[in-house]
């Protein structure tokens, strides 16, 4: 509650994502971590950052999961 969102005034609004997964990191579970980021002009609107709910195989499928995970929330 004490804490506001500064947008700066631009001419366009432009929304960027950043994404990005941490492939089984945790070796007592081996689940990956994955998380995202939205900003509007210089403010996050939206974020999250959490572990994937099953085991993944392979960097490049947590790296996937994550992204569409971050595509559903842009959607």
């Amino acid at each position: 509650m004490d804490y506001d969102i500064l947008y700066k005034s631009a001419t366009s609004i432009q929304l960027k994502g950043y994404t990005n997964a941490d492939w089984a990191d945790y070796k007592a579970d081996r689940r990956s971590t994955s998380g995202f980021v939205f900003s509007l002009r210089s403010g996050a609107i939206s974020w999250s950052s959490k572990k994937q709910p099953t085991v993944i195989l392979s960097r490049t499928k947590a790296e996937y999961r994550g992204a569409a995970t971050a595509a559903c929330e842009a959607v």
